[in-house]
């Protein structure tokens, strides 16, 4: 009896994430940002003057490569942290003029490669996908968490 082959998610979500840091290697090398920064970079967009801790927080990242990031950031000249005024152990990380001023095409090189990653795909197929990511990305995060969870018992 042939053996049943096994069907690895982990392997399709590598395969994405690897071109995608291609994609964006490719596209804003020229400012000096790479894949590292750019999720950071995306959510200063939604959100400006933020902690890192916030950042790290709503991106699923620890503390340490937030930080990296970050400096990364400020040393290109797209972010600048300022002590909160409530908190001054707080740094609040702002977008610089120079972030703002491509703000448009970082945006619009993500929509182009969302539609390169699902070109021929419905309406309806787009949206089940990013539902079905977001539970995937979902189970890891709260397993990985567990985990944690246990080494600190």
């Amino acid at each position: 009896m042939p053996e049943k082959q096994i069907k690895s998610v982990g392997k399709w979500i590598s395969i994405i994430g690897r071109y995608s840091q291609m994609y964006i290697t490719r596209k804003y090398q020229t400012y000096g940002i790479g894949h590292g920064q750019l999720s950071f970079l995306m959510q200063l967009y939604q959100q400006d003057g933020v902690s890192q801790d916030y950042l790290a927080k709503k991106l699923l990242m620890d503390k340490t490569t937030t930080a990296r990031a970050v400096q990364k950031l400020e040393k290109a000249g797209f972010v600048s942290r300022y002590p909160d005024e409530a908190d001054r152990r707080v740094n609040l990380v702002f977008l610089t003029d120079e972030a703002k001023k491509i703000h448009k095409q970082i945006k619009s090189n993500m929509y182009e490669w969302t539609e390169i990653l699902t070109r021929d795909f419905s309406d309806d197929e787009k949206n089940l996908l990013l539902d079905l990511l977001k539970r995937v990305a979902d189970n890891a995060v709260d397993y990985i968490n567990e985990l944690e969870g246990e080494k600190h018992k």
